[in-house]
């Protein structure tokens, strides 16, 4: 027979979601610190690992407590999506630290930093709305984080125009082309993850507001 968890549950969903947060903004500190000082890339690069594979296991947990719970704060569709979106930005961080070695890249252009302080801005904006979804009267601040991580993509989709045109002003390095336009499009994708994020935050106020 299933055990069903009531009162208790309703914050553990919480607690779980900012645990997503606290882990997307660790993972983008590290690719930020990974950017910005080139060093020790292989041992930078497992632990950003590491924090991939404790994003799955938080995905794990929520939706082992979506299964056990009679009673959620939100929509279930709303929980799968937000949790999953959050997975999803640690996994493109995680892609795009792999490729740096993967591609034995010598030293990050100043276009791949940009797009990781970007990325790290997003995810701080995420971790800061977060613990505002527990209560309606604070929904007016998810509202503005909200706000932020969509400039924050736009400028993004901005510094990836950018950073191809850099690329392709020198197509005759067909190598070097091929492997920062796909670490490029990977950053500038993790941009786009964290507006899923927002855009189901979003979502959530609206029907519970």
């Amino acid at each position: 027979m299933v055990k069903f968890q009531f009162l208790p549950a309703e914050t553990k969903f919480y607690e779980w979601f900012e645990k997503a947060t606290a882990n997307l903004l660790e993972a983008a500190d590290a690719l930020q610190d990974l950017l910005d000082n080139y060093e020790h890339v292989e041992s930078k690069v497992a632990r950003i690992t590491e924090l991939e594979h404790c994003g799955d296991f938080i995905v794990h947990e929520v939706m082992h407590l979506l299964m056990h719970t009679l009673i959620i704060p939100l929509d279930s569709e709303d929980v799968e999506r937000l949790i999953s979106a959050l997975d999803d930005s640690v996994d493109k961080i995680e892609a795009t630290a792999v490729r740096m070695l993967i591609f034995r890249i010598e030293a990050p252009t100043e276009k791949a930093r940009e797009l990781g302080h970007l990325i790290h801005s997003g995810a701080r904006e995420l971790h800061m709305a977060m613990p505002n979804l527990r209560e309606k009267k604070n929904f007016r601040l998810v509202t503005e984080h909200i706000k932020e991580i969509n400039t924050i993509e736009n400028n993004g989709d901005r510094i990836l125009r950018e950073a191809l045109v850099e690329v392709v002003n020198h197509k005759d390095d067909l190598y070097n082309l091929i492997r920062w336009k796909e670490i490029y499009e990977m950053l500038e994708e993790t941009t786009d993850t964290m507006e899923d994020v927002a855009d189901v935050l979003q979502r959530v106020v609206i029907k519970n507001g």
